[in-house]
């Protein structure tokens, strides 16, 4: 009997049912939860600004930075679905007199998902405060709506009365109905975060699974469990979970290193992305995986199911140019016969959500549309080609620890060369472009190839897309200092695609060569200019013009001053820092050789010596050759970089290649008169 009473009390006592002084420890918990209740509500600091935010150590030499960033993600399901609801509270303060950083540092814009009304932004309020206590309020009314491109748009607003001192706040919610990802939650940008919290109050019937980018940087993540039931702790009652929240914080965040060459900003930018990795009550693991993607696509979306809608597509396809010899002809032949009858949109997409008859008629039409045509026609002519589904450099690499078809923003095509059975990378909605010749924002690192019953990832190697110019310069320096004479050679990639563009628009050719070669010459006179495709390699331009530059070199008594980059100068070296973290990205790979000859008038004569300097590293390589003769010079300038991908501590020896091409564009010699 005593024995009972003891185990009645022990229940008691664990119910909290019997009046008994709460355990220190466990009042320190309950503190703890309620303060975390306290804190995920960050609407409530809304409007409160104090002294220490004007006061505060910043950042030295940064014209503004972030005092703080939060953000809450809660959930709510209502009779239409489960809704996700992101509340994000900025301050900013000011620490510059530029006017032009004071603009960019007001200017705000928040993208959403406009598409399938999936997101919009609701709760927007702002204020700007001055140190002598005045506020300005923007309500929200204000603000813009623009076009970011056929998914996402941007509200834009400008925060009011912002100057030197000022602190900036504003708040919203973004609404999105979409719950299987949540939008990426950002902690770096390209200038210093003094102190960022985000709070993820979880569902008993949801988890997610959180991926960190670019976290270089210390993120404290906490876990609390808040007991917000009234039911009593007794085991014969059911209660509800604890109320899960996840917190993640950090403070210092330096500003991300977004120098020139990086394909994206947000592929340095420290972030979480979240996806859902739990559902259902009870809850039960999903599947996260790129096998799910790709049925996901089969399912939804399946082009192939599309293709066999558009049968007068496959039917046409396999009807032109079966006479053609090589099956490189064909592939070249049936592109050209697209590309040159389509009107791009200019709206990147990666589905032809509208069908196909009008992409051939020359209507509008965007690039999925037009590249599933194209690839109509190579299955009808009987090749092996799929879809390419990729992420465009604006929109960053993609992450493929990060299953999702929203890292998605562009289609292209793939096609397998009989020959040598590699893939020919193409797009039809690049005017005057070429198999093998796609946009730079489309040169990204990898894609999926998409077939109908599996998919792979293949890096992306369009062997067209470069930039080529391959020059010789033969020419005669005047003792006014004119230079003329004729240059020659050949020029391919992006370059010849230029030519080409400009060439059907009927532009002169003597001024598009001036622009292509001469652009920082406005006295350049160019006479008897002619262009042509290389015999069986569009992708070649054969050029050759007769010019003339006033006042070339500058004239002095005793010589002239010449300048030996007379074409492919560069004038101002991109890698200007002389550390770096991040990659290097070039926009594709590129090769130049300029082979100049220059004589000189009578009585004159070169104040160098002939030499040859060379410096290389893996990928990249620069060569120079000097020889002399008695009043004429030869120089060869070769630099050929192979890849478009450099690591960060290859920075050093890229800039030294550069540096140089900089210093022999703005450097001259001296040409001495003889006594």
């Amino acid at each position: 009997m005593k024995l009972l009473r003891l185990s009645i009390l022990f229940l008691l006592i664990l119910s909290g049912w019997f009046p008994m002084r709460a355990d220190v420890a466990g009042a320190q918990n309950i503190t703890m939860e309620t303060e975390v209740l306290e804190q995920i509500e960050i609407f409530d600091r809304f409007g409160n600004i104090f002294d220490q935010n004007f006061n505060e150590s910043g950042y030295p030499g940064e014209p503004w930075y972030f005092q703080l960033k939060e953000t809450v993600v809660r959930f709510d399901r209502r009779p239409q679905g489960i809704t996700a609801f992101i509340d994000y509270l900025v301050r900013i303060r000011i620490t510059t007199d530029d006017p032009l950083r004071i603009a960019e540092a007001s200017l705000v814009g928040i993208p959403y998902y406009f598409q399938e009304n999936m997101e919009r932004v609701i709760n927007l309020e702002g204020y700007t405060y001055q140190p002598d206590g005045e506020r300005s309020y923007f309500s929200g009314e204000d603000a813009a709506v623009v076009d970011l491109n056929s998914r996402y748009k941007i509200l834009e607003f400008q925060m009011p009365d912002v100057k030197e001192g000022s602190v900036i706040e504003y708040k919203y919610t973004l609404v999105r109905r979409y719950i299987e990802e949540l939008p990426d939650v950002q902690f770096s940008h390209q200038v210093p975060v003094k102190k960022v919290n985000l709070y993820m109050k979880n569902e008993p019937y949801l988890r997610y699974q959180a991926v960190e980018e670019n976290i270089d940087f210390d993120l404290n993540y906490t876990e609390t469990r808040v007991d917000t039931s009234s039911i009593p702790m007794v085991f014969t009652y059911r209660r509800p979970e604890p109320v899960f929240i996840q917190q993640w914080s950090a403070e210092d965040i330096p500003a991300v290193d977004a120098a020139a060459y990086v394909s994206s900003v947000d592929d340095v930018r420290g972030k979480l992305k979240f996806q859902i990795s739990e559902f259902g009550n009870p809850r039960q693991p999903l599947e996260n995986s790129w096998e799910f993607v790709a049925a996901q696509i089969q399912r939804t979306i399946n082009p192939f199911k599309m293709l066999a809608e558009n049968t007068a597509l496959t039917d046409l396809g396999s009807s032109l140019y079966s006479d053609l010899g090589t099956s490189e002809a064909r592939i070249d032949s049936l592109f050209h016969y697209v590309n040159s009858r389509v009107q791009f949109n200019n709206t990147g997409s990666v589905f032809a959500d509208s069908g196909l008859s009008h992409v051939l008629r020359g209507e509008p039409a965007d690039q999925a549309e037009i590249n599933m045509v194209l690839l109509a026609l190579l299955r009808g002519s009987g090749f092996e080609a799929y879809p390419l589904y990729i992420s465009g450099r604006e929109f960053g690499r993609i992450n493929l620890s990060f299953p999702s078809l929203y890292q998605f923003n562009r289609m292209l095509v793939v096609a397998r060369k009989p020959a040598d059975n590699e893939w020919i990378f193409m797009d039809a909605s690049f005017s005057h472009s070429l198999p093998g010749l796609i946009p730079v924002e489309s040169f990204s690192e990898q894609g999926m190839i998409l077939k109908e019953n599996e998919y792979e990832w293949t890096e992306i190697e369009p062997e067209k897309s470069f930039f080529g110019l391959d020059v010789n310069l033969e020419a005669q320096l005047s003792e006014n200092g004119t230079l003329s004479g004729e240059f020659s050679g050949e020029v391919s990639g992006y370059p010849s695609r230029i030519l080409r563009r400009d060439i059907a628009l009927k532009r002169p050719l003597n001024e598009i060569l001036k622009q292509l070669f001469f652009d920082s010459y406005p006295e350049a006179e160019l006479r008897n200019a002619s262009v042509s495709p290389l015999a069986g390699n569009r992708n070649v331009s054969v050029i050759s013009a007769d010019f003339v530059l006033s006042d070339y070199a500058v004239t002095y008594t005793e010589g002239m001053d010449y300048r030996p980059m007379v074409v492919g100068y560069l004038f101002s070296n991109p890698f200007e820092k002389t550390e770096r973290r991040v990659p290097i990205s070039l926009d594709a790979p590129e090769t130049l050789s300029i082979d100049y000859r220059i004589t000189l008038p009578e009585g004159y004569r070169f104040d160098v010596s002939g030499e040859t300097r060379s410096t290389s590293l893996p990928g990249a390589q620069l060569f120079e050759e000097y020889l002399l003769f008695d009043n004429r010079i030869e120089y060869l300038f070769d630099i050929e970089i192979t890849t478009k991908e450099f690591p960060a501590d290859a920075y050093a020896q890229l800039r030294q290649i550069y540096d140089r091409w900089v210093a022999l564009s703005n450097n001259a010699w001296f040409i001495e008169r003889n006594p």
